[in-house]
């Protein structure tokens, strides 16, 4: 012993470090918990930004070309407001014209924008008919120039126009024929055949001589997109009046100096393509404001010497704003789905630094026997903190940001992975308490503690009351996280566990206490044992585990809930906005054979028509508007709109108002309409209406932008009021096959009819990324926290190894059996197991009726109402059920561990720790 302490004497730093090898094992616990919480918040931001960014591009994209692409157009021609331009000076500057006006735009739109792109056409100029056409039909074309047509079209047949050089000549020469070329399917419309002449008939000296037809390279492109007219020509019935066909034709783009002297008038298109691809969600408050600038200020262009005001349209606002109405919640999803995995983390860590510290206690005091101040044993706890955490922070945030390639934000992941850098030598130098050397004495309670608990539970019940008296949060409040929302839940489950200590102790002691007079010494001492835990002294050691099961098992149940809400929404949605599972709108109207030939399709299990009742004067509030009426019978409604909401079935807004009116649903009213005063009017007797007002169209193909959804059956004869049917709303039967169905309806709708697929649409919703996303990020979630649940309960064993092994060892010595054993040492968990997924469960099932509900989920599920909360009860007892398999391998794995060891061997070493001054 003299040796040992003259001749080897160790310095502090020697101590430390010995200690520091002792006790790795904590350590590397602690690491690894960095490394998997720096993981997940690292990736957060980033995983979101991906999310958002996807989604906003995939918007975009289904958009198409009209309705994101920034255009104006310039005419020419005596008719043509302001200044007379020349056709051929706006076709020579429209290349110049582009590159100047992308020059003046601010950086944020010129990003997205790309290089702009022109054509020049005639108005449509009459040509002669086809042989045999009748005497009313009438035939046009427009004649476009397009220099990039050989890159956008592929040639079919035939051959590409020639170039047209030469002046047009007069009558008596003879005219000019100049080559062009069409799409077939226009070519079909026009009865144009392959190397057929046609003149034009405003101008004699000129005639159109089709030598190929092409077709798009990519029907998706700017180019065809922004014009259909282009690819597939145009058609009007007129009744009466005849019929009208018209298509676009293209010449060479080298003829157009020469032919567009010879149109009364041509309207040259200058178009900026929007890319979805260059789009960031990060960029769009400064792409945004950087198109509103742009629009509010026209450039002038100058043609010649001319100065030319340029007036640019864009729809690009559409897509955005339903971008941000479906990211907005989406985006407080997201942190909500994050904070379960990380307040389970923090649990963890918790737990972890109390491990490492218990584990050090003696160490540390023979340091501070040595003279080591305060401050130095916490300078040397965060040091060995920091050397576990600061490598684990790296890997963690080298892990997410190979993960999520190409992301954009970098400084809030690094900051981030800093903070779970500070975290665990923080929470070592906070578990340790004050290392004054002093008597040991059982810990007391904090005097504080009353009102920190106090301070959390009033937190908890102010954020419910905020969020339940804010209502739905506003559509367009910006894609920042509602922190309101994002808290509560952590709140809660935190005001849940102050709760359960303090009120389950109550229970234990009145179990205790009937044990107590039982015949039976395991449920007595394991009842005993876990009344001393969770008592006055034991409160802070229960906390943590039990904190972690309340929030994990409430934040896995929030989870499922969250899935089985944006699906139920989902197909809400997708339902309300065709009006049921199918529906046939016809070209004009449906004939009674076809009404009849969907009924006895096989799978049809209720339909319900939509007549087409042309315009109807309702007067309201003082004035009067003339809009499109439909007329419905909600009978028939409700056959086929069983499974909507309430708020979105129109079987219910047409029936639930003033009794002994005609019920009506009206939208598109700019004026306030005050109940009791609108009626229709102008036809026959005016009829007094209940009216609701809607800002949705619901499922009946509404194409108008002022209608009127009226009640037939109860609407009088002697209204005049009458309809033709024009749609049909069909409901699936269980099991019948939507893709069969809606092959059926297309084929009885014939041409021009249009199909709604309430099953496709819910798939495409589905395929959105946002939604895929949010689904993969929910799943994400609850393993996370199963798997940081399972750690908190291990960690919570570790730390009562030695008693639980001295236990073991006393019982087995007085005789105890290895079924009482473990009678005695399942009181251990059991109670923290119960109370934490009972109080756990009925969070979980509360939150989604909190959070959820002032969440506006409108956008995010494309359903006009607000979806209703949606708990799955298998989902949640999977959930519940693997919890509490896992506490309970976890307690089998414990007892294992205490039974190895030698009862004598373990009393003999607790016998001797007195004499050695270990405690």
């Amino acid at each position: 012993m003299a040796r040992a302490t003259h001749g080897s004497r160790l310095s502090d730093a020697g101590l430390a470090l010995r200690s520091l090898r002792a006790f790795r094992g904590g350590l590397v616990l602690l690491a690894l918990v960095t490394v998997l919480a720096a993981t997940a918040l690292s990736a957060w931001p980033r995983v979101s930004s991906m999310l958002l960014t996807s989604e906003l591009r995939h918007e975009l994209t289904q958009a198409g070309a009209g309705g994101r692409d920034v255009t104006t157009t310039i005419r020419t021609g005596s008719f043509t407001a302001g200044p007379v331009l020349d056709a051929v000076d706006v076709w020579r500057d429209l290349p110049a014209i582009g590159r100047s006006v992308r020059q003046g735009m601010r950086p944020p739109l010129r990003a997205v924008a790309g290089p702009g792109d022109s054509a020049a056409r005639s108005y449509d100029v009459p040509i002669a008919p086809p042989a045999g056409a009748a005497s009313n039909s009438r035939y046009a074309v427009g004649v476009e120039a397009y220099l990039g047509l050989r890159d956008q079209a592929r040639l079919l047949s035939g051959s590409w126009p020639a170039p047209v050089t030469a002046p047009l000549a007069p009558p008596p020469a003879g005219g000019s024929v100049v080559e062009v070329v069409l799409t077939p399917e226009a070519a079909k419309l026009l009865g144009w055949p392959l190397g057929a002449t046609r003149p034009i008939a405003s101008d004699p000296r000129l005639e159109l001589k089709l030598t190929g037809l092409v077709e798009p390279k990519d029907a998706a492109s700017d180019f065809w997109n922004l014009d259909a007219v282009r690819a597939h020509g145009h058609f009007v019935d007129a009744g009466d009046a005849g019929k009208e066909y018209g298509a676009v034709a293209w010449p060479d783009p080298g003829s157009w100096p020469v032919v567009a002297p010879a149109f009364g008038g041509t309207v040259a298109s200058l178009w900026f393509p929007v890319a979805p691809s260059a789009f960031r969600v990060e960029d769009l408050p400064a792409v945004r404001g950087a198109l509103g600038s742009f629009l509010a200020l026209p450039p002038v262009a100058r043609v010649g010497e001319v100065p030319v005001p340029l007036t640019f349209g864009t729809s690009l606002p559409t897509p955005l704003d339903a971008f941000q109405s479906r990211a907005q919640p989406a985006n407080t999803l997201f942190a909500i789905l994050a904070a379960g995995p990380l307040v389970v983390a923090l649990t963890v860590l918790a737990l972890g630094a109390r491990l490492v510290v218990s584990r050090r206690r003696e160490a540390l005091a023979l340091m501070a026997a040595r003279g080591a101040s305060p401050w130095r044993l916490r300078g040397s706890l965060a040091l060995d903190g920091a050397l576990a955490s600061v490598p684990g922070a790296a890997v963690g945030l080298v892990i997410a940001l190979a993960v999520t390639p190409g992301a954009v934000p970098v400084l809030l992941p690094v900051g981030l992975a800093a903070l779970c850098a500070l975290a665990p030598p923080l929470a070592l130098v906070l578990a340790a308490g004050s290392l004054t050397p002093r008597p040991v004495a059982p810990p007391a309670r904090s005097r504080w503690a009353w009102v920190a608990e106090v301070v959390v539970l009033g937190l908890a019940v102010l954020s419910v009351v905020l969020l339940a008296r804010r209502g739905l949060s506003a559509p367009a409040s910006g894609l920042e996280v509602d922190p309101l929302a994002a808290l509560t839940p952590v709140l809660v489950a935190l005001a849940a566990c102050v709760v359960v200590l303090r009120v389950t102790v109550v229970p234990l002691g009145w179990l205790t206490g009937a044990l107590r007079r039982g015949r039976g010494a395991v449920a007595f001492l394991g009842a005993a044992g876990s009344l001393g835990a969770t008592g006055r002294r034991g409160r802070g050691a229960v906390l943590w585990p039990v904190f972690a099961l309340v929030a994990g098992a409430s934040i896995a149940l929030f989870s499922v809930s969250v899935l089985a809400t944006a699906r139920d929404g989902l197909d809400q949605g997708a339902r309300a906005r065709v009006g049921s599972d199918l529906s046939l709108t016809a070209a004009s109207t449906l004939d009674t054979g076809q009404l009849a030939a969907v009924k006895r399709i096989p799978g049809v299990a209720a339909t319900a028509t939509v007549d087409w009742a042309g315009g109807v004067a309702i007067s309201a509030g003082g004035t009067t508007e003339v809009v499109s009426g439909y007329l419905v019978d909600p009978k028939q409604l409700d056959g086929v709109q069983r499974d909507l909401p309430a708020s979105a079935r129109l079987s219910t807004l047409l029936t639930g108002g003033l009794p002994g009116r005609t019920g009506a649903v009206l939208g598109g009213w700019e004026s306030r309409i005050p109940v009791t005063s609108a009626l229709i009017v102008g036809q026959g007797s005016n009829v007094h209406l209940a009216v609701t007002e809607l800002d949705f169209a619901p499922g009946v193909y509404v194409r108008d932008a002022r209608w009127a959804i009226i009640d037939r059956s109860t609407l009088p004869r002697s209204s005049e009021v009458a309809g033709a049917p024009q749609t049909v709303l069909v409901a699936l039967a269980p099991g019948a096959d939507a893709a069969a169905l809606r092959s059926a309806l297309a084929r009885i709708g014939g041409k021009g009819a249009l199909v709604g697929d309430a099953v496709a649409e819910r798939a495409a919703l589905h395929a959105s990324p946002l939604v895929a996303g949010t689904e993969a990020v929910a799943l994400l979630s609850i393993a996370l926290t199963a798997l940081l649940c399972v750690a908190a309960l291990l960690l919570t064993l570790v730390m009562n190894t030695a008693s639980r092994i001295r236990l073991v060892a006393t019982l087995r010595t007085v005789g105890f059996s290895a079924r009482q054993t473990a009678g005695v040492l399942a009181w251990e968990l059991g109670p923290v197991l119960v109370v934490g997924l009972i109080a756990g469960t009925v969070v979980g099932l509360l939150l989604p009726g909190v959070v959820l509900g002032p969440l506006d989920l409108r956008g995010f599920t494309g359903s006009p109402v607000q979806p209703a909360i949606v708990r799955d009860p298998w989902l949640s007892a999977a959930a519940l059920a693997g919890f509490a398999a896992v506490a309970a391998l976890a307690t089998l794995v414990a007892l294992a561990g205490a039974r190895r060891s030698s009862p004598a061997a373990v009393l003999r070493a607790a016998g001797d720790l007195p004499t050695t001054g270990g405690q």
